[in-house]
């Protein structure tokens, strides 16, 4: 319960930045795109587009990359606070149903896996909720293993927002460079002889502009997707080591 309120107070927060960060990213862009316009271009100092001017190219596909990016350090952020190994697998959790299951304190155990709400607590307590049924450890082992793959499904499932980001990000990327082509074109036919260079740059700035735009934000996503499926992979792994020890004192039959 704790750890549910913790996650939507986390996706509240990250909302809330996410707005702010958009908010003042428009605001920036305004100013600059309205100071740009305002000073006269002088024929002395060659034209150098700024940062924000190289990102304003963009267009709408380029916000909509940028809004993405956003979204993915979000989830990034998430991630990183749910997929540890204080949320997974605790050291003094373990210390404390090792303590509890060998003095068959099983009501005790199960009280503190309720309250510490871990991934490797959520195992072992439904393991424990099945002492004394019918079948012993087997029907233990089926309600362990069936609170692991649902609660690892649940971690894997949070990664494919990310992956979703980090595969539609380059097709955003790649949209923007059909459409800034497409408009250069029409500015070629349209042209009463030779296009005049500066009518072609829009199209040719966003079409480039996007394609970077959604490359920075797939490749490090992608390395984000496959760090945090190594480390759930990684932790799912060393408590299934510890489950093997703590509730091998049921496996022997003695209770």
């Amino acid at each position: 319960m704790i750890s549910n309120i913790s996650f939507k107070a986390v996706r509240k927060r990250c909302f809330v930045l996410i707005m702010i960060i958009c908010a003042l990213t428009f605001c920036i862009n305004t100013s600059l795109a309205q100071s740009a316009s305002d000073e006269p271009a002088t024929e002395e100092e060659p034209y150098q587009m700024s940062l924000w001017g190289t990102i304003a190219a963009g267009g709408f596909i380029g916000f909509v990359i940028i809004l993405a990016s956003l979204v993915a350090v979000a989830l990034a952020v998430q991630n990183f606070i749910s997929i540890r190994r204080d949320r997974m697998v605790p050291e003094d959790l373990i210390e404390s149903l090792g303590k509890y299951i060998k003095a068959k304190r099983y009501k005790r155990a199960q009280e503190v896996c309720t309250e510490d709400g871990s991934f490797l607590a959520q195992v072992v307590g439904a393991g424990l909720n099945q002492v004394g049924a019918m079948f012993g450890f087997f029907d233990m082992q089926n309600a362990m293993q069936e609170v692991s793959e649902r609660e690892v499904s649940k971690l894997y499932r949070k990664l494919e927002y990310l992956s979703f980001i980090a595969t539609t990000s380059p097709m955003l990327g790649l949209l923007g460079t059909v459409t800034g082509m497409i408009s250069s074109f029409n500015t070629i036919a349209g042209a009463e002889g030779a296009a005049n260079p500066s009518e072609l740059a829009g199209g040719i700035s966003m079409a480039l502009v996007t394609t970077c735009m959604g490359l920075i934000v797939a490749i490090p996503t992608m390395f984000f997707v496959a760090f945090f499926r190594k480390q759930i992979d990684g932790f799912v792994a060393e408590s299934e080591t510890v489950v093997e020890k703590l509730m091998g004192h049921f496996r022997s039959g003695t209770k």
